[in-house]
């Protein structure tokens, strides 16, 4: 046979497959129906596990027969999601989010108290006069002093760093978003550009070590390679750049903005060290409720998964069983439970549409432990 000929008869097949699915979808249905009457979950792994070993046993080829496992992996990935849909099925955070739905959005606000962690300088500082144009801005020292004065009410919201494009995601933040319990209201993301700064008169050559934030360094790191510069940690780059100008130091810099060198009377000795020259960081809003403002399309979530084959399989094909862009996945050991990984879905959507909302009750109810960072909009 030539190719159409092939190709016709892989036609009439897949013809059948679809007429065959649909039947199995209507059952599918009435499956669902009967969880609902006996309040049963509708994830049953034994249940799947039987039909793929059963639907296999029989194949003697080993690549065919895990060609089926992945197939069948998808098709209860689409099952359960279907059954969830029409179950109605809600969670903790669904409820939430139905709430919100109902009464209504409002516009992110244009003002507000803002904490931010470091000195006026920071990136943080520039990051909050972006989100608000008039800010009343409170500076403490570490990412959890940010996230205590919100906590008690200090300041309404807070800005930190989450993600940089060379560095990675500040992890300890997103520990304390799940510590606290907080939530991202919207979100920044800034070019970085740092300069090699010190104090008047002193030259390159002077210079026998930098100080700066660890991401900071991390992000110069073969500059600083390259001119043998030894590395001293400091809590935040504008915090170093304050330092350095009151201490009156000849043989340190630190690793800065422009803006903050200018601000801290220090002299820029060398612009733009930075390893990648598209060196972004995201910054994220905090909130102490959950808010959801009006034009908010991105959508943040950590879950656990266990450590078993297809864990992973299984939970991105929910996603893409809906057409879900995912923008970031990321995951984490968890320090205090081996062979266990938190995992960092960030995807695009509307998190009001019934699909996601129950997509979210879906990924809660799987797993105990769920956490929805937000929903909100992300500027440049």
């Amino acid at each position: 046979m030539n190719i159409d000929e092939v190709r016709k008869q892989i036609d009439s097949i897949d013809d059948q497959m679809v007429a065959l699915y649909l039947k199995r979808l209507r059952l599918v249905a009435e499956v669902a129906q009967c969880k609902s009457a006996a309040d049963a979950p509708i994830n049953d792994p034994t249940r799947e596990n039987a039909i793929v070993y059963r639907l296999t046993k029989d194949v003697a080829d080993d690549d065919c027969k895990l060609y089926i496992k992945d197939l069948y992996g998808s098709i209860f990935t689409a099952s359960k999601s279907y059954q969830s849909a029409l179950l109605g099925r809600t969670s903790p955070t669904a409820q939430r989010l139905q709430a919100i739905k109902a009464a209504g959005q409002t516009n992110f606000p244009v003002s507000a108290s803002v904490a931010c962690q470091g000195v006026m300088g920071a990136n943080s500082h520039s990051a909050a006069v972006k989100l608000f144009p008039i800010s009343d801005i409170t500076y403490f020292r570490t990412f959890e002093g940010v996230f205590a004065a919100v906590a008690k009410g200090l300041c309404t919201y807070g800005v930190l760093p989450i993600e940089n494009s060379t560095a990675g995601s500040v992890n300890e933040v997103y520990d304390l978003m799940k510590q606290y319990d907080f939530h991202i209201v919207k979100s920044v993301r800034l070019k970085i550009n740092h300069c090699l700064a010190a104090n008047k008169g002193v030259r390159l050559q002077d210079v026998g070590k930098v100080v700066s934030h660890p991401q900071a360094l991390a992000q110069c790191s073969a500059y600083l390679k390259n001119h043998a510069l030894s590395q001293s940690v400091a809590e935040n780059t504008a915090v170093a750049a304050k330092e350095l100008a009151q201490s009156g130091d000849g043989h340190t810099a630190v690793l800065c903005s422009e803006e903050c060198a200018k601000l801290y009377g220090l002299d820029i000795l060398e612009r733009a060290v930075q390893d990648n020259s598209a060196n972004y960081t995201r910054f994220i809003c905090i909130g102490k409720k959950l808010e959801v403002f009006a034009g908010s399309n991105k959508i943040s979530v950590m879950t656990r998964l266990p450590h078993e084959p297809g864990s992973l399989h299984k939970t991105l094909g929910r996603f893409a069983s809906m057409g879900l862009d995912l923008t970031k996945l990321e995951s984490r050991p968890l320090a205090d439970m081996p062979f266990a990984f938190m995992f960092y879905f960030d995807f695009d959507g509307n998190v009001f549409d019934d699909k996601i909302i129950a997509l979210i009750a879906e990924l809660e109810n799987s797993t105990d432990d769920f956490t929805f960072l937000g929903s909100y909009q992300e500027i440049l």
